[in-house]
């Protein structure tokens, strides 16, 4: 064979695969890239598909400090810079958690610190500490992101090891100064609640309030962010084993806050609980007698005007809350009736986001069953209030804080076919202009 044939033959080989595989995954190397000094992954699995990219910071990160996770602890500040915060393994082998920035328009990134060297730096540490999960929403308000911490990763059995944990701690990071503060070192044990955590944040504005979620007694805790005071800490719903706290709380313009226990047990789907709600301006605490199910919450994205409020469950149920009449609506499984006819099952879920038009829910499934499934994108339009499958992404572990701007939306990602529960953790964005 000459070799003009051979470059004909090769050439026509790489115009085949380009048309039968598109742009697959890849790593991104060009020098425009490096310059920006941007290290991710950027894909599209077929022509049609929507283009993605992950943003990693594992260079970043100091030495000595392992990325592993990411549960929803990531924020968006008034200039749409995007915060995310990774459970992270020490040189000592406590656990932390790291902090890093991206700012989607210059690509630069960087390590803002870790919650236990902004202990460390208030006076505030005790020795053996650890704060392996920031599971809260990162929330900006007057020009500071705010966070909750926990010390520990989970209690959905019994909560018999609770007095060995320190409790939780807020902090709050200056977004023009760079300065972070511990709001718990001036509190008299030096945390917002002893041995508990703080599983979730969101913001009353008009009363200038964070809401908190305590884990695992399900407290709510009120902390008035313009005086730097911590208000109340108001008795939840009771505890019951097996019954484990949601990974969300709603909070509604009226000043009543919606909050609820479920499952997480896939095969506990279709047990009910009901919601519970708590006026701030009467003090308020009732059962409001709405039963859900399909799990507690994990993942709610609401519309710019404030109006709704979208929340999913650990195995795929949707739910549509009015703020202003507070009623909420079951809008299904996040699944297509014939998937859902064949016997397909969502059994861990946690990312949901509108798209930057608000005509679409965008929904990260983790884990399915019969067949095995992980990282499927779907969409739920709510106009016709159908869900259809988009596309595949990498495996893995997706979770989401409610970001969006102009053309992309925020997810976090971690974990990989082989090992999904750990490892690999990304910023992931999805790239949806509004014509999509």
């Amino acid at each position: 064979m000459n070799r003009r044939r051979a470059c004909a033959i090769v050439l026509v080989l790489a115009v085949l695969f380009l048309a039968n595989y598109g742009c697959a995954p890849r790593a991104a190397t060009s020098a425009a890239m490096v310059r920006a000094g941007v290290s991710f992954l950027a894909g599209k699995s077929r022509g049609t598909d929507i283009p993605w990219t992950e943003v990693s910071f594992d260079d970043l990160a100091p030495a000595g400090l392992v990325l592993r996770q990411c549960w929803n602890g990531m924020g968006m500040d008034d200039r749409g810079r995007v915060y995310i915060g990774f459970t992270s393994t020490r040189a000592d082998g406590r656990e932390d958690v790291s902090v890093f920035r991206y700012d989607p328009k210059t690509r630069e990134r960087s390590f803002l610190g870790t919650l236990l060297d902004v202990v460390a730096a208030a006076g505030n540490s005790r020795e053996g500490e650890s704060i392996p999960k920031g599971h809260t929403r990162l929330i900006f308000a007057d020009g500071r992101m705010y966070l909750g911490s926990q010390s520990f990763h989970d209690l959905k059995g019994p909560i018999d090891s609770l007095p060995s944990y320190r409790g939780s701690h807020l902090f709050a990071f200056d977004t023009e100064a760079g300065t972070w503060q511990d709001l718990s070192a001036p509190l008299a044990s030096g945390v917002v609640t002893e041995h508990e955590g703080i599983v979730s944040l969101n913001i009353l504005r008009g009363e200038h309030l964070l809401v908190g979620l305590a884990h695992p007694s399900s407290d709510i805790v009120l902390y008035d962010y313009r005086a730097s005071r911590l208000v109340e800490v108001v008795p939840g719903i009771p505890w019951r084993q097996g019954n484990p706290l949601s990974r969300e709380i709603v909070a509604a313009p009226s000043g009543r806050i919606f909050t609820y226990r479920g499952t997480e047990d896939p095969a506990q789907r279709n047990v009910k609980h009901d919601v519970w709600v708590y006026d701030v301006r009467t003090g308020r605490m009732r059962d409001t007698g709405i039963a859900m199910a399909n799990g507690f919450w994990i993942g709610q994205t609401e519309k710019r005007d404030g109006s709704m409020v979208y929340v999913s469950t650990t195995t795929g149920g949707l739910y549509g809350f009015d703020t202003a009449a507070e009623t909420f609506r079951d809008l299904g499984v996040m699944l297509p009736a014939e998937q859902r006819d064949a016997g397909r099952q969502i059994l861990f879920a946690y990312a949901i986001t509108l798209s930057p038009d608000e005509r679409r829910i965008f929904i990260v499934l983790s884990i399915l069953d019969q067949p095995r499934g992980s990282g499927e994108l779907y969409a739920y339009d709510l106009a016709s209030g159908t869900i259809s499958f988009v596309q595949q992404l990498p495996a893995g572990i997706y979770t989401s804080a409610d970001l969006r701007d102009g053309e992309n939306i925020y997810f976090s990602h971690f974990g990989s076919a082989d090992e999904l529960w750990s490892g690999r953790p990304r910023l992931f964005m999805l790239h949806v202009p509004p014509e999509l």
